[in-house]
């Protein structure tokens, strides 16, 4: 069907309100059982709101759509769908990061930062950025139990840390914690964890504060932070306080924090598929024998390439996507009315059998064979808004692949129950028990349960 065309199947109040509730509860499934319902384009209505037409939700999961609003950044703006936080207090402030701007602020500052995370500086981090996965990676332990996602959380600190702020390591390791608290307090139906981070959201805006003030005065184009604390805003004023809270606090957080779940979903699926575990590992070796995992021979491994991508369609970081529009416009074969909000399912669109057969299983191999658009492999976004950072985001999840991989074999623990949540981000949950062995040790799968496996087909075997 051509995208003009389409028209939303338009769902009655009561069916929404059920809808609606499952969307806060467990989006990813409800999204799906939604479209597999009613088609790529439904609209539900909000159930408190008695205007004629009533008011309503958009939910795409449908390319062409996406491409409509996401290529359109002057008519939709991003939300914060999260808990906007006390007026006047911390965690109002550390919310009103990038996603929260339009116009000439937000142009202005993705501007400002995008040099160190320009394709040619990000190429220039290669080698240590290899260096400091490689060196993490030696130090971890075999032969024991231990969880993954710490361990994935502080390499990708590290490499963020490290390479983009300046390697401030005692500064930042405290500020990236609470920042844990704030994805945790994302979601909206996530009350007990807004209480939480309002209790330490002063704390975190404090330290970076204190952070900021170590850089002023110092500028330095490979730091973010000394950056934005050294430049003037987009109207030439000092920047105040309130926007550098903020704009750290998102972009920090953003440095790593999709990166490590997007390692953690890939390595999971790895175990789970020992072939293509023991394949990828062999293919790394063979490239780089016992020197550092740099992208000169890294970079064009076809099949390493293809389980970093796979992971990200299957598991995309950001699985659900929201905008808002701020003028009169149309989607599809409708009218939309200014402050409209629509629900973008990147992980449907990441699905569309169509672009990928068989879906719902880890093909890294068909990454041999197709270049999708951003709009149809929607892991960082479209448009004007598409990640500033997704080069350095791939190039960070394959060199720690590749040090991973290449130094060890990673096996779940038999009978692990590995859960997820949806907090804006796409994260395993509670954790993800391994076990590393040599990588001369012949890969199996071994059995693991857990709701993960509502989103992914695995071997029979398996």
């Amino acid at each position: 069907m051509i995208e003009e065309t389409l028209s939303p199947r338009r769902l009655d109040r009561w069916t929404s309100f059920r809808f609606l509730l499952g969307i806060g509860k467990n989006p990813l499934v409800t999204m799906r059982r939604l479209h597999d319902s009613y088609g790529p384009f439904v609209e539900l209505q909000y159930p408190l709101s008695f205007q004629q037409p009533p008011r309503h939700l958009g939910c795409i999961a449908d390319v062409g759509l996406y491409r409509t609003i996401f290529s359109d950044s002057d008519t939709w703006r991003s939300v914060n769908i999260s808990y906007r936080g006390l007026k006047h207090h911390a965690s109002r402030r550390l919310g009103a990061g990038m996603s929260r701007y339009r116009g000439l602020r937000h142009s202005y500052y993705r501007r400002l930062i995008a040099p160190p995370l320009s394709q040619l500086a990000v190429t220039a981090m290669s080698t240590e950025m290899a260096s400091i996965a490689k060196r993490q990676v030696s130090s971890w332990q075999r032969g024991a139990v231990i969880d993954l996602i710490p361990m994935a959380r502080h390499l990708m600190q590290d490499l963020a840390i490290g390479l983009l702020f300046g390697d401030d390591r005692d500064r930042a390791r405290p500020i990236a914690a609470l920042i844990e608290r704030q994805v945790a307090a994302a979601w909206p139906t996530h009350i007990l964890n807004h209480l939480v981070w309002v209790t330490v959201a002063s704390k975190q805006e404090r330290l970076i504060l204190d952070w900021a003030e170590q850089k002023r005065g110092n500028l330095d184009p490979k730091d973010i932070l000394s950056i934005i604390v050294n430049n003037p805003d987009e109207y030439g004023d000092p920047a105040t306080r309130d926007r550098i809270s903020g704009l750290v606090s998102f972009t920090f957080g953003a440095a790593y924090e999709t990166c490590q779940n997007a390692l953690v979903w890939t390595l999971i699926l790895l175990t789970q598929h020992p072939q293509i575990a023991a394949a990828v590992a062999d293919e790394i070796r063979g490239a780089i024998g016992r020197d550092l995992p740099t992208m000169d021979r890294i970079g064009s491994l076809p099949l390493l390439d293809g389980v970093m991508k796979e992971g990200m369609r299957l598991f995309p970081p950001v699985p659900l996507q929201f905008r808002r529009s701020i003028k009169d416009t149309t989607v599809g074969a409708v009218s939309v009315k200014s402050g409209t909000r629509y629900l973008a399912s990147s992980y449907l669109i990441n699905r569309n059998p169509d672009i990928y057969p068989e879906p719902d299983r880890f093909r890294p191999e068909r990454w041999f064979n197709i270049n999708p658009s951003p709009y149809e492999y929607t892991v960082f976004g479209g448009g004007g808004r598409m990640c500033p950072g997704f080069t350095f985001a791939q190039q960070m999840v394959k060199i720690a692949l590749a040090a991973i991989l290449s130094q060890h074999r990673v096996a779940v623990v038999p009978d692990a129950r590995i859960d997820y949540r949806t907090n804006i981000t796409l994260m395993p949950y509670p954790a993800v028990p391994i076990v590393l062995h040599d990588v001369a040790d012949a890969p199996a799968a071994t059995p693991i349960t857990g709701r993960f496996r509502e989103l992914i087909q695995l071997p029979d075997a398996a």
